[in-house]
C-alpha cells in the first residue's frame, strides 16, 4: 500500500470530517514562481532561505504589491542547483489574466524584472506570454508533511511534457493536500489523488472545474469564495466563466454577495458557522476554528436591477 494511503496527518483527520473545501483559496492579486531545483528548506524566504538576499528582498516587495512568490520545479528535471532558471511573472485578476515566462542567468536578475507588474491586468510584454494554464502542485514537505506525502505521487502522475506541471512551495491548505493552483487565474483545487487529478487537470484544460475539488479563486475574499462555490453547487455551473462575483457588502448577519451568473444575478447571504476547534496543520498545535459559512441564495429581480 502506498504511503499516501496510509498517512494519518492532517489532511487524512480533514478528510475523514468531511471538512468543505469552499472558502479556502489563499488570497493573490498576482505570482511571481521562480524556479529553483534545489532543497526549499522550512522558510524559502527568510535570510537562511535558498536565496537568501534575495529572497528577502523578493518578499518584501511582493507582499507590498499582493503578489504570491513561489518557488517550484520541474517535475521531470533532477534536483540540482543552476543559475539559469525560468520565472514566471503571473495576474490573476477576473478581468485579463495573463502570464509571462522570462529566463534569468543569475538569481540576481530575478529583482531586475517587473515584479509588481504582476498585481496588474497589463502584462509588461517583455516575456514570453504564456497561452496554456500552468499547474503548481504543493509538495513542501519541511512546511508539512502532508503536502509532501500527498503531493508528491500527485505531481508525479501529472508530469507532463509541455512542462505546464510544477511541484511548488507552501500554497496554504496544508489539509486540503494534495493541494494544486491552476494559474493564471488562480483556481485551488483540494483533496487531490493520482487517481483523480488527471480528470481535474483535463476539464481545467477545457475550461470546467472540478466543483468536487474547487476550493475558490484567489482573487476572491473568503466570503465571496464561499458564495460563487454555492452558486455553482446549486446551479451546477462548472465552466470556469459561469459565475462571477459582481459585489459584496456587509450584513448585520455576515455578507452579501452579488453573483452573476449566464442565466442572470442572484444574491447570496453568507453567515458565519465555525466548527469545532481542532489542529489544522500537522507543525502547528495551535487550534483554529474552520468556517466554510452558510449560504442562502436568492435571484435579484428585474426591478432591483435597474
Amino acid at each position: 500500500m502506498p504511503a499516501s494511503e496510509r498517512w494519518g496527518g492532517c489532511a487524512a483527520v480533514a478528510r475523514e470530517s468531511d471538512e468543505s473545501l469552499r472558502g479556502t483559496a489563499a488570497r493573490a492579486d498576482g505570482w511571481v514562481l521562480i524556479e529553483h531545483r534545489g532543497p526549499w528548506g522550512t522558510e524559502p524566504w527568510g535570510p537562511d532561505g535558498p536565496l537568501g538576499r534575495i529572497g528577502v528582498e523578493l518578499a518584501r516587495r511582493c507582499s507590498a504589491a499582493r503578489v504570491r512568490p513561489q518557488l517550484v520545479r520541474d517535475t521531470r528535471l533532477p534536483r540540482n542547483s543552476t543559475d539559469v532558471r525560468r520565472v514566471f511573472l503571473v495576474h490573476s485578476g477576473r478581468s485579463g489574466p495573463w502570464a509571462e515566462q522570462y529566463t534569468v542567468d543569475a538569481v540576481e536578475q530575478v529583482l531586475e524584472l517587473p515584479l509588481e507588474a504582476a498585481s496588474g491586468g497589463t502584462p509588461p510584454g517583455l516575456g514570453i506570454s504564456v497561452e496554456q494554464p500552468l499547474y503548481l502542485v504543493c509538495t513542501h514537505g519541511k512546511k508539512d508533511p502532508c503536502c509532501e506525502v500527498l503531493g508528491r505521487p500527485v505531481a508525479t502522475a501529472l508530469s507532463r511534457p509541455d512542462g505546464r506541471v510544477w511541484e511548488s512551495t507552501h500554497l496554504g491548505g496544508d489539509r486540503y493536500a494534495a493541494g494544486m493552483v491552476a494559474l493564471p487565474e488562480g483556481s485551488y483545487y483540494g483533496n487531490l489523488t493520482p487517481a483523480n487529478a488527471r480528470a481535474v487537470v483535463d476539464g481545467h484544460d477545457r475550461g470546467q472545474l472540478s466543483l468536487q475539488h474547487y476550493r475558490g479563486r484567489c482573487t476572491d475574499d473568503t466570503a465571496v469564495q464561499i458564495a460563487e462555490h454555492a452558486v455553482r453547487t446549486e446551479y451546477g455551473l462548472t465552466g470556469i466563466h459561469d459565475a462571477r462575483p459582481t459585489a459584496a457588502t456587509a450584513s448585520d448577519s455576515g455578507m452579501d454577495v452579488v453573483v452573476a451568473t449566464t442565466t442572470g444575478s442572484v444574491q447570496v447571504r453568507v453567515t458565519p458557522n465555525p466548527e469545532a476547534p481542532r489542529r489544522t496543520t500537522c507543525r502547528s498545535e495551535a487550534l483554529a476554528t474552520p468556517d466554510h459559512g452558510i449560504t442562502s441564495i436568492r435571484p435579484i429581480s428585474a426591478t432591483e436591477r435597474v
